[in-house]
């Protein structure tokens, strides 16, 4: 088990800092929840704080690494991925009714 985790180390780190910084930002969504108008106030904010912190986590990976355009590339594809937020937050208050 200990070879394991010091062949693996790298990912371990890597793993530990990418989901860190997406419940960081989960976090600080839940802070911005408060000034989301108040029928959207449903955990919407800790959804946009993950996937801002998502995007960052994503884009430090591609920089951390020096390749640019993947850093670029992928921050940018998480951030237009999160305007889809509220299309799921209406197809599911639809369902739920």
């Amino acid at each position: 088990m200990f070879e394991w985790i010091t062949n693996n180390y790298d990912y371990i780190v890597f793993g530990i800092v990418d989901n860190g910084v997406m419940l960081i930002g989960a976090f600080f969504g839940l802070g911005l929840e408060k000034y989301l108008p108040k029928n959207m106030q449903v955990g919407l904010g800790a959804v946009l704080g993950a996937g801002l912190g998502n995007a960052l986590s994503d884009f430090a990976g591609g920089a951390v690494s020096a390749n640019w355009s993947l850093a670029f590339g992928t921050g940018f594809g998480c951030l237009l991925a999160l305007f889809a937020i509220p299309v799921f937050y209406v197809i599911q208050k639809n369902l739920s009714k």
